[in-house]
């Protein structure tokens, strides 16, 4: 009850503090507002964890009351001036899912994650595929487009389907100390398929553009320009992970500032790289700082002997990152954009699940992992996020004429898949008998 309270009380300040324009103190504006949705975000995310719920959801829902679309506490203008604080929460939680992916668990079960992730990914790819292609009705953009140039469009909606958000995996495990085989196997699938998929999307819209522009190439370049970046992320990692691995093993100080700086540091240097090779060499590479991370922390707990000791700083400094994250995340819903193209939305949401739910009941049952693991596996899956929409700002790039009312649909689904996926998780782990959840 206290902490209904507070989060009526911190609501109420929040109201006031939208009503006051900043003035000449943006950077204590800037302060008041990320102490705010702190204090708020925690207080809430409390509450729902009495009601059995994730704490992240209770993150999301104070990001979206704060947000531009209801209360506009936070606006469009502040949430951008807060996505630094965004995007090194992003590698930090990238850090701890590479941390919790441990080589002698997953050598175990890598026959069902490998089943998994071929299954999840041929049939949620080919189900979601023919459901846009079978409902173009739905999609008025797409009226004037050939049977041939709607499955093409059905093609990137497949591939978006099969991504998923470790993000919100990683959180959900941490909140709960969920430790076990289905555990594992959940994250080494989440992890996994958020990498082939950026592979596997550049593929796809490489093929898009020679379907809708005849006189077109096949961009083979971009596709192996996307493969170089996924092995220069990979290579990048190991050696921020051997570093850190040496770090801890000889200084033992300081650990959570060294992760918290070792994100900050990642992104500003990935991004930097990029600006720098673009400017001076007129090549468009971009290291993907969330996949150097994650390979960097899959590196300390297998390759060093400090996992242990890596973990406890993860754990330790996580609570506020989560937090700050979440409710940013939830703030940056497009709610309008939900609100436009609901109808669309929600069946594609309901499809991808059903789909998500065949494809791991099959991995599960191809791979041997026993029933009861296969009759829950479906709701470790249905979180997305961050890359389903950075890979579908890229549609917009490529084809002006259309891709924003394509982006408008994803962004619409990626919002209900970020407020249930969650959930769902939460159930799934919990019915699998492997959290062991602590109170703050």
């Amino acid at each position: 009850m206290r902490l209904i309270l507070v989060f009526i009380a911190l609501s109420l300040l929040m109201a006031w503090a939208g009503s006051t324009p900043p003035g000449d103190a943006p950077g204590a504006y800037t302060t008041l507002v990320v102490g705010l949705l702190l204090l708020s975000g925690y207080a809430a995310g409390h509450v729902l964890s009495r009601l059995r719920l994730p704490r992240i959801t209770g993150y999301l829902c104070v990001g979206m009351l704060t947000g531009p679309y209801l209360m506009g506490f936070l606006t469009r203008e502040a949430v951008g001036q807060l996505g630094f604080l965004n995007e090194l929460a992003v590698t930090f939680i990238a850090l701890a899912a590479g941390g919790e992916l441990r080589m002698a668990e997953l050598r175990e079960r890598m026959s069902v994650i490998l089943h998994s992730i071929l299954s999840q990914t041929t049939i949620v790819f080919l189900i979601v595929t023919t459901f846009v292609f079978l409902a173009a009705p739905l999609l008025p953009f797409t009226a004037s487009f050939s049977n041939l140039q709607l499955l093409t469009v059905g093609t990137l909606f497949g591939v978006l389907a099969v991504a998923r958000s470790p993000s919100s995996a990683i959180a959900i495990v941490n909140e709960t100390r969920a430790t076990g085989p289905f555990t594992e196997t959940a994250l080494g699938v989440t992890v996994a398929l958020d990498v082939f998929v950026i592979v596997l999307f550049g593929a796809a819209i490489s093929f898009c553009e020679v379907v809708m522009s005849p006189a077109a190439a096949l961009d083979l370049g971009f596709i192996a320009g996307l493969s170089v970046e996924v092995l220069l992320g990979i290579g990048a990692g190991l050696g921020v992970g051997l570093a850190l691995g040496f770090y801890i093993d000889r200084v033992r100080a300081n650990l959570p500032l060294l992760l918290l700086g070792t994100a900050l540091l990642v992104t500003s240097i990935s991004h930097g790289f990029a600006a720098y090779l673009k400017e001076a060499y007129g090549l468009s590479i971009h290291l993907e700082p969330l996949l150097i991370c994650v390979t960097a922390g899959f590196a300390v707990q297998n390759v060093s002997r400090q996992g242990s000791r890596f973990i406890e700083a993860i754990e330790s400094v996580g609570l506020p990152v989560y937090v700050l994250f979440f409710t940013l995340a939830g703030a940056g819903l497009n709610l309008d954009a939900l609100m436009q193209t609901w109808t669309v939305a929600i069946l594609l949401v309901g499809v991808r699940a059903g789909a998500i739910y065949l494809s791991a009941y099959a991995g599960g049952r191809l791979g041997g992992d026993p029933p009861r693991f296969n009759r829950i596996a479906g709701l470790a899956y249905l979180t997305q996020a961050g890359v389903s929409l950075g890979l579908a700002l890229e549609v917009t790039r490529r084809f002006p004429g259309w891709g924003d009312a394509f982006v408008t649909v994803i962004v619409a689904v990626i919002a209900v898949n970020q407020m249930i996926g969650p959930i769902a998780m939460k159930q799934a782990l919990v019915r699998a008998g492997e959290t062991r959840e602590v109170q703050y």
